[in-house]
Formats: structure tokens, C-alpha cells, sequence
């Protein structure tokens, strides 16, 4: 009998979890603080990129007009930086933006080859040269930026990879910090891929997802071995039809033969949204949701053991995690006509 009961609890295992997850008192939980939307002051183009100051202002990468739409913590336009052009202070492409502890704003402008960085002010500083590939995101990790990306061109032996590299600002260099080759593209134990979420830790340790929910997170050293895995999923989560049209008029506006191929492309989501490390070294995992759930992040110790739950109330919003930023969460938002928004989310601690 007793074994029975065993067999049935770890069959259950995963409901069980739910239910703790569903404790009407969460040990950290998420109040939206902040709204970025369109307004008759700014009107938020096509987005590619966000990110919090030291001082509460949020930074919008604005893809259409090629420039930064800066608001302050209350939500209000304030001022933008960068114009369309080739030259210093100018974007052909801007997309993904983060700061540095010195409060120092970078963006990545693919087409112009580069990385440019802003003075705290918002008055351009200089140009460091970076060929952006797929993927690219920035990653902090204590006091170092990194930038994760997979070269379009293909390395001699004809093999794929991806890279991790430092900035250093002061310096004006991009250094080599870890390159992983993709010899086989069906290999499921591989632990990158051009769309995986990553972080690092102070330790230099890597924080990195697959692309489906077969693929769990893993802790990878600088030696490209797996150290752990944990979080494996064993839902596919799909894209509704709403959402389908929604990512096809956004295609459409940018190219008819893009929006065809999303159209025939796959239909199940990333499993992960997103990876970051708060200021209390917990790693946050937000999980993609089906349309009309309720939005959840998995909290970790940074060896893989599971801490709690955070979750946000069901909606028809397509939230993504772009970062965590002291107390404060933001969230890249998809309505369910396609309206782009910001969300800003307060987390608060208790009984921790």
C-alpha cells in the first residue's frame, strides 16, 4: 500500500506543486506600478528593445523612427534621443538597448555594425564596432556586460556557433568571452541555441534555456560542460489564432514574404520568455502561457533549486521579461489587437 501511494505521489508531483504555487499568500509578488503607452505626446513605433535607468526612467528602442523614447517612472514622456542616419549619434537599426551601473545606455544597431553608447544625459558618447547575428540580447552579470548573439556567416568547417561577449566601454573593445559550435542542429542536448535565454552569474557560471519544452535550463561552465539541468516542462504551449494574426499583421507591415512564412511556420511558442537574475541572486523564469492564463515565473537559487512561484493575473496580454532593475520587473506587453506597451511591476518580499 505504501508504495502504491509513493508511485502515485510522484506520478502526481507536478499538482501537487500547482496547488503550493496557488497559496493565496506568495512569498514575492508583482503590482503593476507603470504603463507605457501610446499617448498624445509619443506614439510608440515598431518595437526593438527596453530598459530601466537608476533614476526610474524607462528607455523604448523605436525601430520605425529610429530613435530612443525616454519617460520617466511615472510613465510621462519626458524626451528621445538618436535619428535615422549613418553617422555618430544616428540609427539604421536600433534594437536591443540596456544601461550599466554607471547609468551608461547601449544599443545595438545591427545594420550600422555597431554598439552605441550614451552618456547617462542621453548626449551620445561614442561607437564600439559589433556585427550583430540572431539572437542578440545583452546579459549583466555584477559589474561586467555581456552580449550573446549567433554570427549569420558560418565558420570554416562550414559549422554554426554562437558567442558571448564582454564590453568594456572604457576600452571600446568587444572581447571573446565564450563560443559554443553547433555541430548538429537535431542534438537536444546541445546548450545553446540562437534562441536560447541567458544569464550569468558573478561566478561566470552560464544560465541558459533551449527553444521547446523538451529542452531544460541549464548551468553551463566556460568549458561549454553542463553542470545541471533542472525546470524541464513536458507542456507545449500554442499560439491561439489570435495571437497567430496578430504576429502576421506585425510580419506583414515589415514584409509580405515574412508574414507568409510565420503563417507557415510553427505554431508552438518558446517555452521559456525569458531568464534574469535579481538582486537577491534568484533566478527568474518566465514561462511562456497559453492565451488567456495567467502569466508565471519559476524562481530558482542560482544551483537549480526551486524557490517559489511569482505569477500575474490572467489576461489576454502577451507579456514578455525583459529585466529586472532593483525592486522593479518590466515587461514587453502584446494586447490582443497588437497594441505595444510597457508594463512596470513593483516586487515585493514577504515572510523571506
Amino acid at each position: 500500500m505504501a508504495l502504491k501511494l509513493f508511485i502515485l505521489y510522484v506520478l502526481l508531483g507536478f499538482s501537487t506543486q500547482d496547488n503550493e504555487h496557488d497559496k493565496s499568500v506568495q512569498p514575492v509578488s508583482l503590482h503593476l506600478e507603470t504603463v507605457i503607452a501610446d499617448s498624445d505626446d509619443a506614439i510608440l513605433g515598431r518595437f526593438g528593445g527596453a530598459a530601466i535607468m537608476g533614476g526610474g526612467e524607462i528607455l523604448y528602442t523605436d525601430m520605425d523612427q529610429k530613435t530612443i523614447l525616454v519617460f520617466d517612472k511615472e510613465g510621462k514622456y519626458m524626451t528621445r534621443f538618436g535619428r535615422s542616419g549613418r553617422g555618430p549619434g544616428e540609427f539604421q537599426t536600433p534594437r536591443n538597448i540596456t544601461t550599466d551601473q554607471d547609468g551608461y545606455i547601449y544599443v545595438v544597431d545591427s545594420r550600422n555594425l555597431r554598439i552605441s553608447i550614451w552618456n547617462p544625459d542621453f548626449s551620445y558618447s561614442t561607437d564600439i564596432p559589433y556585427r550583430a547575428g540572431a539572437g542578440t540580447q545583452f546579459i549583466q552579470a555584477n559589474r561586467s556586460l555581456f552580449i550573446f548573439t549567433r554570427p549569420f556567416a558560418r565558420l570554416p568547417s562550414g559549422f554554426d556557433r554562437v558567442t558571448i561577449s564582454e564590453i568594456d566601454r572604457n576600452t571600446g573593445q568587444v572581447s571573446p568571452f565564450f563560443t559554443y559550435v553547433i555541430r548538429d542542429w537535431f542534438d537536444v542536448n546541445r546548450p545553446f541555441d540562437s534562441g536560447s535565454n541567458l544569464a550569468i552569474t558573478d561566478d561566470g557560471v552560464i544560465v541558459a534555456s533551449g527553444m521547446i519544452d523538451q529542452y531544460p535550463i541549464r548551468l553551463v561552465n566556460t568549458e561549454g560542460e553542463v553542470i545541471r539541468e533542472f525546470g524541464k516542462s513536458s507542456k507545449v504551449v500554442y499560439y491561439s489564432e489570435e495571437e497567430m494574426q496578430v504576429r502576421i499583421d506585425a510580419a506583414n507591415s515589415i514584409h509580405p514574404e515574412y508574414a507568409a512564412r510565420i503563417a507557415q511556420g510553427r505554431k508552438f511558442k518558446h517555452i521559456y520568455s525569458n531568464i534574469e537574475i535579481c538582486d537577491r541572486n534568484w533566478l527568474w523564469v518566465h514561462r511562456n502561457k497559453e492565451f488567456g492564463a495567467r502569466d508565471e515565473i519559476d524562481i530558482y537559487s542560482l544551483d537549480g533549486e526551486y524557490e517559489t512561484m511569482v505569477t500575474i493575473p490572467p489576461s489576454e496580454n502577451e507579456l514578455q521579461m525583459l529585466g529586472i532593475y532593483g525592486d522593479k520587473v518590466l515587461f514587453h506587453v502584446t494586447t490582443p489587437i497588437g497594441e505595444v506597451r510597457l508594463h512596470v511591476y513593483k516586487i515585493n518580499y514577504s515572510n523571506i
